[in-house]
């Protein structure tokens, strides 16, 4: 048993090395913000469906609340009912439209798609900007962007993500369906 512990952890130092050797900050955030939250969360059923023309599916998934990040960490497991990403913060009385969100990530198997992105408006209340793992070809390994630009080009935040193999996160997988799901 000891030996599999030290092999997890030896594996996800090993993955987080690259990403906090970073010379840049992570996350990063920009002088138009006022505060930013990020980490893993129980992705909701979504309430509805918005455009979102720039993304692989078309859409975007609107919840009815804002989730609860309840690991705040870069490491995300891949398992479908896991969602990551940001809640953002205007200054207050500051509304920002449109902003735009983006994310970056390997490619997907079945389109070799990198780069989704979507028109949002950030206010001084919690702004969710986060990606919930949805169909299996989205779960694909790797270094994860999330940014967003102001209406006139400038950076608002940045943020890098590692996703793992869901065996190396069975604290963020139990605590979403009650067991470990392979």
């Amino acid at each position: 048993m000891n030996t599999v512990r030290g092999l997890v952890l030896g594996l996800l130092f090993a993955v987080a090395l690259p990403v906090s050797a970073q010379q840049d900050p992570n996350p990063r955030l920009g002088p138009d913000l006022d505060q930013l939250v990020y980490g893993a969360y129980c992705a909701q059923e979504p309430d509805r469906e918005a455009p979102a023309p720039d993304t692989a599916s078309g859409t975007i998934n609107i919840v009815p609340t804002i989730p609860d990040f309840r690991f705040r960490q870069k490491i995300i497991p891949a398992q479908i009912g896991i969602g990551f990403g940001v809640l953002a913060w205007a200054p207050p009385g500051v509304v920002m439209e449109p902003v735009t969100a983006i994310v970056t990530h390997p490619p997907y198997p079945d389109s070799g798609i990198t780069t989704e992105s979507w028109m949002t408006d950030l206010d001084d209340g919690p702004n969710l900007m986060g990606f919930s793992f949805d169909r299996a070809s989205e779960l694909v390994l790797g270094e994860w962007t999330f940014s967003a630009l102001s209406p006139e080009g400038e950076e608002l935040f940045f943020i890098s993500f590692e996703v793992v193999a869901p065996e190396l996160m069975p604290n963020i997988i139990e605590a979403c369906f009650g067991s470990f799901l392979s």
